[in-house]
């Protein structure tokens, strides 16, 4: 973790629901505990129902849970009503004034984080700028797309200058520009010294994103960590050797080599070395038979293998699995 401690602290903590007509408790958070420290950025990533919403509604105060602890800046969520200002937040689904227009609604949000009219003003039009909706400002929320509403909703967040954001699937109806515009303010946010914490299920922009990951499945924990930690010191799963000219028909079988170690792909020959060393090996066989190297690059498991790994698993041991 980075700094001084942490930000946000999940203890054991568990929640269940009444569901259905018979109002039967279903558990949705199990004995989660997890940490977030001072100028991290956390991704927090699990599929459709694996309990990512409902936590970050109990780190908002906006549920409770069954048992366990949360605290935020070493207190307990929510004690003091001044510690709200601290916090940024950003919902999945965002509910607006649809009669407002962006720039009342930023207004409105100023106020109730206590700025004053001058501030409100000024950092309205930064944050709106800041997100691609300066020239929507004056526009009735109703008229904005799911795009512009997921901007808005961002916006809000930030609009008081908050020390932990905290976002619920913040890519969510955004086109491509659109997140890429969203990661750079994430990136923007760590290098001013604020800490992020979000969910998504979109899982490159986790890994290009986050220092550390959360993963969860059926409101358990399964896996937390670096990428770098996740997928293991080395993390390579073999090296990729690309080689042209072609070497002479019938080499590749003569050397003892597979289909699934060397192929021909156009006028190229891709060879997958086990590690650097029989990378070394090979390279020097296939110069002897006058062919060269044009690229060299480790291959290394990606957080999204890692994920299926974890929720797969997940799965298996509880009999959902072959």
């Amino acid at each position: 973790m980075s700094g001084n401690g942490p930000v946000i602290e999940v203890s054991g903590v568990s929640k269940s629901y009444p569901m259905g007509f018979w109002r039967k408790r279903v558990k949705v958070l199990s004995d989660l505990s997890f940490v977030v420290g001072q100028n991290e950025i956390v991704g927090f990533l699990g599929p459709n129902g694996a309990g990512k919403t409902t936590t970050i509604k109990i780190l908002n105060r906006l549920a409770f849970p069954d048992t366990g602890t949360v605290t935020i800046f070493g207190e307990e969520a929510g004690k003091r009503p001044g510690s709200r200002r601290r916090i940024g937040f950003m919902p999945e689904q965002p509910y607006f004034y649809e009669y407002l227009t962006g720039a009342e609604f930023m207004s409105l949000c100023g106020h109730m984080n206590g700025l004053g009219r001058g501030e409100i003003k000024r950092r309205s039009e930064e944050m709106l700028t800041r997100v691609g909706l300066d020239g929507a400002a004056g526009l009735a929320i109703r008229k904005y797309s799911k795009g512009m509403l997921q901007r808005l909703g961002l916006a809000q967040a930030l609009l008081h200058d908050p020390e932990l954001v905290i976002l619920d699937e913040p890519m969510s109806g955004l086109d491509p520009m659109g997140r890429m515009e969203v990661r750079n303010l994430i990136r923007e946010l760590k290098d001013a010294g604020k800490t992020v914490f979000f969910s998504s299920h979109i899982i490159s922009d986790v890994e290009a994103l986050c220092d550390r990951v959360v993963m969860i499945h059926k409101g358990t924990k399964v896996a937390e960590g670096s990428v770098d930690e996740l997928m293991g010191k080395e993390g390579v799963q073999y090296v990729e050797v690309v080689f042209s000219p072609l070497p002479p028909p019938g080499w590749a079988s003569a050397a003892g080599l597979t289909r699934e170690s060397g192929s021909v792909q156009g006028d190229t020959f891709v060879l997958k070395a086990r590690d650097h060393e029989d990378a070394n090996h090979w390279i020097g066989e296939l110069r002897r038979v006058g062919s060269l190297v044009t690229s060299c690059i480790p291959v290394k498991k990606r957080l999204e293998e890692i994920y299926v790994e974890q929720v797969a698993g997940n799965a298996r041991e509880d009999g959902l699995g072959g």
